[in-house]
């Protein structure tokens, strides 16, 4: 039975108790005058009735679906986390621009990029393909990656979980001017989902450093690294001279390998976190240790530690690692990398403070 049909009926039986008793108290099927007329039940029962059934029924829907936002025919573009739940209504559609989601209905949901339904109307939806909500169905839609991006058009609901929240996360650092997004032309540009190379992790090494305008104006970019792109030689080339990366290997003619479009490891950024905290490779850490090492010095929690060695090390992990680590104290010292990019100006304190406080995303 429809929604509204079931409600109608209730609401009938509430409605015709309420005015049947009503009536009481008039001359029509009162006391005095027990027998109600054939006209009077035409002419003012009914329609009255009629009217106030359909009044209560859309208050009703109101009412329930309150929280139903429209994205209209134009859609919306979304940033989801892991265990968030879309459910869209009839005639809404979704298309996955990245991520990984699930979907399941009692009805039927259409592929409308293939011109097929979904399978059982249940499972794995593809990437870059749109699914249509079809007549008398609600669709639900499970977000199973850590993070994605959904664009949706029509009617939807978003119910949020409570797992880590990297779009928070990167949200504040983009305000905080650490995290800076791709051109990508959704998410934000964040790439949350992607592997990050290490390029994109020096970078935002020099940014927690608060040193990227000085590799940005560092002139000194000899054709010493072999296989670095021209717009990514000042981060390398400042970063090499200040002895923060050493390259990969070295050729006959001298030239540095650097890999900036090699995958960074975990191992490799937690390298960089130490480094920017001010602690020594060889002394404090070795970076076949990093992990266990971030552990024993206090810059990793247990959790931290266990998801760095078991998962794919993603931007997420990077963004999560780089928000955190602000909060973290600098080697034998008592104040935060964060206070130390304030007093560099790296960032501004007016700001600072009301975006980090926005965050309420708890360390694992």
């Amino acid at each position: 039975m429809k929604r509204k049909e079931l409600i109608s009926i209730l609401l009938v039986g509430i409605l015709l108790s309420g005015l049947l008793t009503a009536t009481a108290a008039n001359d029509a099927g009162s006391v005095t005058n027990p027998l109600i007329s054939l006209d009077w039940l035409k002419t003012v029962f009914l329609p009255t009735t009629s009217e106030t059934i359909d009044a209560s029924i859309d208050q009703a829907f109101e009412s329930a679906f309150r929280d139903v936002i429209d994205a209209g025919a134009t859609g919306v573009e979304i940033r989801v986390k892991k265990g968030d739940i879309l459910l869209l209504e009839s005639g809404s559609t979704l298309t996955a621009l990245a991520g990984e989601l699930s979907a399941s209905a009692s009805g039927t949901i259409l592929n409308v990029t293939e011109g097929s339904e979904l399978p059982n109307s249940s499972g794995k939806i593809l990437v870059g393909h749109r699914y249509l909500t079809a007549e008398k169905t609600q669709a639900f839609f499970s977000v199973s990656s850590d993070t994605a991006v959904v664009r949706m058009t029509g009617l939807y609901r978003l119910t949020s979980s409570r797992e880590t929240d990297y779009n928070a996360l990167a949200n504040a650092l983009h305000d905080l001017g650490l995290f800076a997004g791709s051109p990508t032309p959704y998410g934000s540009g964040y790439d949350l989902e992607l592997e990050p190379t290490r390029i994109q992790g020096l970078i935002m090494f020099l940014r927690l450093l608060g040193e990227e305008e000085a590799a940005l104006s560092y002139t000194d970019t000899s054709t010493i690294f072999r296989d670095v792109p021209a717009w990514a030689l000042p981060y390398v080339s400042y970063a090499y001279s200040k002895g923060y990366t050493k390259g990969q290997e070295i050729d006959s003619q001298g030239r540095v390998a650097f890999g900036p479009n090699e995958l960074l490891s975990p191992r490799d950024y937690l390298t960089f976190i130490l480094r920017a905290l001010g602690y020594e490779e060889g002394t404090d850490f070795r970076w076949k240790y990093a992990i266990a090492n971030a552990q024993e010095l206090g810059i990793l929690t247990e959790g931290e530690s266990g998801l760095l060695s078991e998962k794919p090390f993603l931007r997420a992990q990077v963004v999560y690692l780089s928000y955190f680590a602000l909060s973290t104290n600098m080697a034998g010292q008592e104040s935060t990398l964060l206070e130390r990019l304030l007093v560099n100006q790296a960032i501004h304190s007016d700001s600072a403070s009301a975006i980090l406080d926005s965050v309420t995303v708890e360390r694992l």
